[in-house]
């Protein structure tokens, strides 16, 4: 029949078969559990491979420890982490086949230009960490100087290692050669005929000792890369969600085409019946001319479907793309024959699923590691206030024949040094403190803001679920009542008892009351996509990730820290 030639094409349920919500679920879990059929296994995104040969051959000094208390903000598992196993990607041939939600988010994790441009900030902030780490180098000096032509001829040479160490000192040794006649004021220059060796220390004893310059930076360079972490996260979260709503546009472009496709074949069987009933004298000839405007007016409709379906097929070419990252443009013939089956929610109470997203969301996550990196650099100017009191040694042999009677040079030399330098004022480190305390506050704030805010991200994309699995509900009752009234009212024509021009407005209420379910179903999964990411899932939203949500967040707590005066990180508790 005509009206059941709808629904079919619509992508609806059998009138036989109403939508039926079941029976609702009892606590928070099965209720978010039930949210939709969209069923895979959380995806392992192989990392992007970048040509970073100078971090792989010179990489950074395993020796030198890690920023202090880096357990306390353990970055959270990312989304990118190391691949277990690549998902399957869609070929560049295949665009005649129904690709999946699932589908779409591999190939976003995998090749969507934006993820890639956020996770070669990983080598971004690899190589602001190997630099860093240079401060801490082996640093050879050499020197040469001759002077062959003056009253004193003398020639001196000198060749030595040195390097900053991590406890803010630093160590040297070298060897020095000084021959010929020098001005008597300088003959500590000449050396035995074998030349001088030397090695000695430098430690500071107040500042610099716990943190200075080089450890700073080397510190907020590795903090760094547990951020971009978190900035790969939320361009993941960001995409898949932006995919998934371009997939379900295109989805629902391709029913709505059906729909166009079926009340058009209704006014084209029409004309065959009509033609032959004014031939008997059944009808009036009117009537042709009359259909035939209904089949012009659903032309024009059926055109600008068309037009939907390659536009939404275009934009999710940007998402679907082949293994070497070539967008896929999908034709007509690869739209899914339905929208997948959806459960209705009961209306609850979000609170569970707000503190399971803001300790999931990288967002709190990025600024966690901004804190941790601001009261590094609290720590450091806090540092810069103190006195610079630095102690060293050294040592030193002259080697070979003495080149003086007095064999001043032959004994061994043993030096100790005190050095003290200190700021009056401080106006520098004074003000880089009320700098980095004014950076806290704001950051302070924005934590606050960002905590709200996803808050409400969650409860509001919840209710827009709920809502819309409501109206799906009611838009499909409505178009079995709106199939009944054509059913009807198509009979009535047939038996001369109603008009051509009744029939038609039961024809546009039913492909109405379709193209509402359509609508419904798209809000219905561009809030679902819009729920998986206000939890934090990069993912399609599944029965086994959604089913294990916490009832509340234990560790939450455990990245919250305070900042001393001394500029001292402490942990809660302590």
């Amino acid at each position: 029949m005509a009206a059941l030639g709808i629904v079919a094409a619509a992508g609806c349920r059998s009138t036989s078969q109403p939508f039926v919500a079941r029976e609702a679920p009892h606590s928070l879990t099965e209720r978010v559990a039930q949210v939709g059929e969209i069923v895979s296994e959380p995806i392992a995104v192989e990392p992007v491979v970048f040509d970073d040969t100078a971090t792989a051959e010179s990489p950074i000094d395993s020796s030198i420890p890690a920023p202090p208390d880096a357990q306390l903000l353990a970055p959270q598992t990312s989304l990118t982490g190391p691949a277990r196993e690549r998902l399957a990607t869609p070929q560049a041939d295949n665009t005649s086949t129904a690709p999946s939600a699932e589908l779409i988010v591999t190939s976003v994790r995998n090749h969507f230009p934006l993820v890639q441009q956020a996770i070669a900030g990983r080598v971004v902030a690899s190589g602001q960490a190997l630099s860093a780490s240079g401060a801490f180098d082996h640093k050879l000096d050499a020197f040469s100087q001759s002077q062959p032509l003056d009253f004193y001829e003398n020639y001196r040479h000198s060749v030595g290692i040195k390097r900053d160490t991590y406890w803010g000192g630093q160590t040297f040794a070298g060897y020095r050669v000084g021959r010929g006649d020098f001005e008597p004021w300088y003959l500590e220059r000449e050396t035995n005929r074998g030349g001088e060796f030397k090695a000695g220390f430098l430690a500071p004893l107040i500042r610099d000792r716990v943190i200075d310059a080089n450890r700073a930076e080397l510190w907020q360079a590795q903090w760094e890369r547990t951020r971009v972490e978190a900035e790969i996260d939320m361009a993941l979260i960001d995409s898949v969600r932006e995919g998934l709503i371009a997939y379900w546009e295109w989805v629902a472009a391709g029913a709505n085409l059906r729909v166009a496709d079926a009340v058009l074949q209704l006014g084209l069987d029409r004309a065959d019946f009509l033609s032959k009933e004014v031939k008997e004298g059944q009808k009036a000839r009117i009537d042709l001319v009359d259909n035939q405007r209904i089949i012009v007016s659903r032309q024009a409709k059926q055109i600008d479907a068309r037009r939907k379906v390659e536009q939404t097929a275009a934009k999710l070419s940007l998402f679907l793309r082949t293994q070497a990252g070539q967008p896929i443009v999908l034709s007509a013939d690869a739209l899914p024959a339905d929208f997948p089956a959806i459960e209705k929610l009961d209306q609850s109470v979000a609170g569970p699923d707000i503190a399971y997203a803001q300790s999931r969301r990288p967002e709190l996550a990025e600024l966690r590691v901004i804190r941790r990196q601001l009261g590094i650099a609290l720590s450091q100017a806090n540092n810069e206030t103190w006195a610079d009191v630095d102690g060293g040694i050294l040592v030193g042999q002259d080697a070979g024949e003495p080149t003086s009677s007095k064999r001043d040079k032959s004994e061994f030399e043993l030096e100790a040094t005190v050095t003290l330098s200190v700021p009056l004022e401080r106006r520098k480190a004074l003000g880089k403190i009320r700098e980095i305390r004014g950076k806290m506050a704001q950051l302070n704030a924005k934590s606050r803001f960002a905590t709200d805010k996803i808050g409400a991200e969650v409860a509001f994309s919840r209710a827009a679920l709920i809502a819309a699995g409501e109206r799906v509900g009611q838009t499909t009752e409505g178009l079995r009542l709106a199939e009944q009234m054509l059913s009807a009212e198509r009979v009535l024509y047939e038996e001369g008892q109603s008009t051509l021009f009744n029939l038609n407005i039961r024809e546009q209420q039913a492909a109405e009351a379709a193209a509402e379910r359509v609508s419904a179903q798209l809000d219905y999964y561009v809030a679902l996509a819009g729920y998986g990411a206000s939890l934090g899932f990069a993912t399609t939203l599944n029965t086994a990730l959604v089913a294990s949500l916490p009832a509340e967040d234990a560790g939450d707590d455990r990245v919250e820290e305070r900042i001393e005066p001394a500029g001292q990180l402490v942990a809660p508790g302590q």
